[in-house]
């Protein structure tokens, strides 16, 4: 069980034991040195997308998404991988049954993991003790292709952002859909402050940052992104967004346009822009606070970042297409 206090750091996770990334164009699990960024392990693991990590950093769970082209998903995935950190080792594969397409996960104040099924659009809960998914809830979401949940610090509402709708807020307590907020051409990325007033997240029309208020669950704001590519809304926005451990900064990784962002996270209309490779996705940060790591999914590489200076220090090459990575 994690304390309230502990939450956001609990789902915003960093450390010096290892890295861990997804490798979604490898079809690998891929281990690094967290200092010199070497390869040290790979478990080959089809069709997994997103990793969160367990509130002992014990474990990390992969979830396997299936694949998505052309519109439409051309495989699903229906598990979800455990593995064991010390070992870097799969020790178990959670089935999710009919629930398909399990992408980002979060874990709430009872140590649940809770996931989201972006192919059928159910939110799912598993126990961490069982390892079974015990429960599943309808949110309107269905036509939705919802991506990302986020989980408020205090452990009562779960966010869920939609590529084709409206964002869609949970009660955890209540088991039901309290809210929609209207954002008619959907979004992608999402995070949550480390105090849980506010939720960023990115809308796909003109790939604006949007602030919300959790209080209210009202749009107050819309932040403009340098730089950002206008491309096709219904294809390769996969804007990306994390605060940093310190909660001083917040992270933006735009894929379409190759760039990323680095925000005051008072203020995130206040933000330079920092060109780096093709396709940026996962974000991940040392436990020091002073760099972002961030993966390079179009040409397997990691860039990473000095957040004060916004200096590129290295670029690295990391597996063929890596998604999204933690250090742990």
């Amino acid at each position: 069980m994690c304390s309230e206090n502990g939450l956001w750091a609990q789902n915003n996770p960093t450390g010096t034991d290892g890295l861990i990334g997804i490798d979604k164009l490898g079809d690998a699990i891929r281990f690094f040195d967290p200092v010199s960024l070497e390869e040290l392990k790979c478990i080959p693991s089809k069709n997994h997308h997103e990793v969160t990590v367990s509130p002992d950093h014990t474990r990390a769970y992969a979830s396997e998404f299936g694949k998505f082209g052309a519109g439409k998903f051309i495989e699903s995935g229906a598990h979800i991988s455990v593995l064991d950190l010390k070992s870097q080792t799969v020790v178990h594969r959670i089935s999710t049954g009919p629930f398909k397409g399990p992408h980002a996960m979060r874990i709430d104040l009872e140590g649940n993991l809770w996931v989201i099924f972006e192919e059928t659009g159910e939110l799912g809960v598993i126990d961490t003790e069982t390892l079974e998914l015990v429960q599943t809830y309808e949110i309107g979401a269905e036509n939705g292709r919802p991506p990302f949940i986020e989980i408020t610090p205090d452990g009562r509402k779960i966010y869920v952002s939609c590529k084709l709708g409206d964002i869609i807020v949970f009660g955890i307590k209540e088991r039901k859909v309290l809210a929609r907020i209207s954002v008619p051409k959907g979004t992608e990325g999402i995070a949550i402050s480390p105090k849980g007033d506010q939720l960023i997240a990115a809308e796909n029309k003109k790939q604006d940052l949007l602030v919300i208020d959790t209080a209210t669950d009202q749009i107050i704001e819309s932040v403009a992104l340098k730089g950002a590519v206008m491309s096709n809304p219904k294809t390769s926005r996969l804007i990306r967004l994390r605060y940093s451990p310190d909660g001083k900064y917040l992270v933006s990784t735009n894929y379409a346009s190759g760039v990323m962002h680095i925000h005051d996270a008072k203020n995130i209309a206040d933000h330079i822009l920092i060109p780096i490779a093709k396709g940026p996705q996962g974000i991940a940060f040392t436990a020091d606070g002073k760099d972002t790591l961030v993966s390079n999914h179009d040409c397997g590489l990691f860039t990473r970042v000095d957040l004060a200076s916004g200096k590129t220090i290295e670029c690295v090459t990391a597996g063929k297409g890596i998604e999204a990575l933690t250090y742990y």
